[in-house]
């Protein structure tokens, strides 16, 4: 077994973990509206769905590495039912949550560590674990893109078969500091034209917080 296998297995148990526990395309057209200031990704910005307005709010997370604009509806999911719903112990640290539940943003800090340049390799080797494990219904496909902040993120987006109904997953692969970060993206398949453009909003806001950062960062679902 070569390193990168390694790093590959590493990680395997919370792809799947956080693949699988959701309950349960349209391109970006929408826009995002900032309050003030040159940046897309102002405190108080808004992303337009339609006719809908929703206010965006940015995070500091995984121990103030890294910020992210999301739902301001969005809350972080209590203890008990991230327990419920991630029954594994490799449980996301961060688990962001729409009011029913049904949409769901996670971060996770690993241990692996990698180089920028390896991030396509990773990814697609990520893929080929995510197809042996999970009930694919429809492969969407990978693909790493530099985001506004120049960070790099491999990007992993299939649907696969819930309890209840199709769900959509985007996993998200990052680097910070050499070390792999996770993010995870999850929705009804039916709800998919409504929440891809939020997706995409956390794809293109993702960046590390600035150093150094000494505010009140979200803690995690796990974290008292």
């Amino acid at each position: 077994m070569n390193y990168m296998d390694e790093r590959i297995l590493s990680l395997k148990n919370k792809l799947n973990q956080d693949a699988a526990s959701n309950n349960g395309i349209t391109t970006l057209a929408q826009t995002i509206i900032a309050d003030h200031g040159n940046s897309p990704f102002e405190k108080n910005s808004a992303l337009r769905l339609g006719d809908e307005l929703i206010t965006l709010e940015m995070r500091v997370i995984l121990d103030g590495k890294m910020e992210v604009s999301v739902p301001k509806a969005f809350n972080l999911m209590p203890p008990e039912q991230a327990k419920f719903k991630y029954p594994s112990e490799h449980r996301p640290e961060v688990i962001y949550t729409s009011e029913n539940g049904t949409v769901n943003i996670t971060f996770n800090c690993t241990e692996t560590l990698l180089a920028v340049e390896e991030l396509p390799e990773f990814v697609e080797q990520m893929a080929d674990v995510l197809r042996s494990v999970q009930p694919i219904r429809n492969w969407m496909g990978t693909q790493v893109i530099v985001n506004g902040f120049d960070l790099s993120i491999g990007m992993i987006r299939f649907i696969a078969a819930g309890v209840d109904t199709n769900l959509y997953n985007e996993i998200l692969l990052f680097i910070h500091e050499g070390q792999v970060m996770m993010g995870t993206f999850n929705c009804m398949e039916s709800d998919m034209g409504v929440w891809l453009p939020v997706a995409e909003n956390t794809v293109q806001s993702l960046h590390s917080a600035p150093s150094p950062l000494y505010p009140a960062f979200e803690k995690g679902a796990d974290s008292q």
